[in-house]
């Protein structure tokens, strides 16, 4: 019998993500930390993306965090990467938060009788907002896919996973996507 082992401790297995659903739907601290590091900065530059606001995607990213834990307890995990419900959460409260500042916008433009400004995004350079005013324009299905895989340069299959489509089916969407993407920009 030695009395010294000299090898290292080993660090516990990391466990599933069904795993952690179970310990987020008993309020496990470490597992909501351990989430808001990990998807955090993922949420937030969606969020960026798509509203061109840091207070705006600061507050949408921090309120992902919070639905879902009001949510947890509804949700059923079925194989999809905890990120893609996280997403959808995103996705959700993005476009509440676009729908009430363009009322807002229209009420304040209507009530000062003034004409609507060219964009809501601060210091936007003229190329930036040309891409922004396309990518507006497009479908939301078509939007999503190529903000994901470039604006935030998410690999195709984990864009896949989000959107809960194929590989192939979501390669296929982004090549529809630019195509419709360059029908949207000027010559």
């Amino acid at each position: 019998m030695r009395s010294h082992d000299s090898t290292p401790p080993r660090k516990p297995p990391p466990i599933d993500e069904a795993e952690q659903v179970l310990l987020a739907k008993a309020h496990d601290t470490k597992i909501w930390s351990a989430w808001h590091d990990q998807h955090y900065h993922f949420i937030f530059h969606y969020a960026l993306s798509r509203l061109g606001n840091h207070q705006d995607a600061e507050d949408i990213a921090s309120e992902v965090f919070l639905e879902a834990m009001k949510g947890i307890a509804r949700f059923k995990y079925r194989g999809r990467p905890i990120l893609a419900w996280f997403y959808g959460i995103a996705h959700h409260l993005v476009s509440r938060r676009r729908r009430e500042t363009s009322r807002a916008t229209r009420l304040v433009e209507k009530q000062a009788n003034i004409q609507p400004q060219t964009t809501e995004f601060e210091n936007a350079s003229l190329e930036s907002l040309t891409l922004q005013t396309a990518l507006e324009r497009l479908k939301p299905q078509h939007r999503e896919v190529l903000v994901l895989r470039f604006l935030l340069e998410l690999p195709t299959r984990r864009v896949a996973e989000l959107i809960g489509k194929t590989e192939a089916a979501t390669y296929s969407l982004q090549v529809r996507a630019i195509d419709s993407l360059r029908g949207k920009l000027p010559k």
